[in-house]
């Protein structure tokens, strides 16, 4: 989860991402990052706002924000650059089984977190981390949607998970990084 990097969480994953991190070799310069999709789908929303926040929006804002600071502040300490993978649309499911409602909200945050995402690397364009910024192309218009698309069919592996036709995208994003190196807003070959 997004939410344990945060650097005042005491639960195990963020101890466990740490000790990962101090295992690399000293070789790697580089290293993907995927968080955010458990968040937008159970971790952000009900009863768990009641008096934290004033609504799921700025719940989710708080979050990205949080997210980012703690993995930039991961980038400096382990002299990584960091790039971090969005969160990928939820796929077509029939409303047929009454779980319509809760996938609703969840493409709706899931929307969200990565406009979040961008807005918040763009402002740390320098800090080591960047997003490699390819959700947009997995995405599928769907009239029943409340964000009006849908994860497209060609990367649906299971309606929970993508299959790996989406790479082309992922590496297209990082070409695209790796482009805006020389203007300061990119990742850098070398250390890939």
């Amino acid at each position: 989860k997004a939410w344990h990097m945060k650097e005042e969480t005491r639960f195990f994953t963020h101890y466990n991402m740490h000790m990962c991190l101090q295992r690399l070799p000293t070789s790697c310069k580089t290293i993907l990052l995927s968080a955010g999709e458990i968040d937008c789908r159970e971790g952000i929303g009900g009863v768990k706002l009641q008096g934290y926040y004033a609504s799921c929006d700025e719940a989710v804002r708080n979050t990205v924000q949080h997210y980012v600071k703690a993995v930039t502040k991961l980038a400096s300490l382990y002299n990584l650059q960091i790039l971090l993978l969005p969160v990928a649309p939820h796929a077509y499911r029939s409303q047929k089984n009454g779980k319509a409602a809760g996938r609703g909200l969840r493409r709706e945050r899931m929307l969200l977190w990565n406009d979040m995402l961008r807005e918040e690397c763009t402002k740390s364009a320098n800090s080591g981390v960047h997003l490699l910024d390819y959700e947009r192309n997995l995405r599928s218009t769907d009239a029943t949607s409340p964000v009006g698309f849908v994860l497209n069919k060609a990367y649906n592996a299971d309606y929970t998970h993508m299959n790996s036709a989406f790479l082309p995208h992922l590496e297209n994003s990082l070409a695209r990084c790796v482009e805006g190196y020389s203007s300061g807003s990119g990742c850098n070959v070398n250390l890939i």
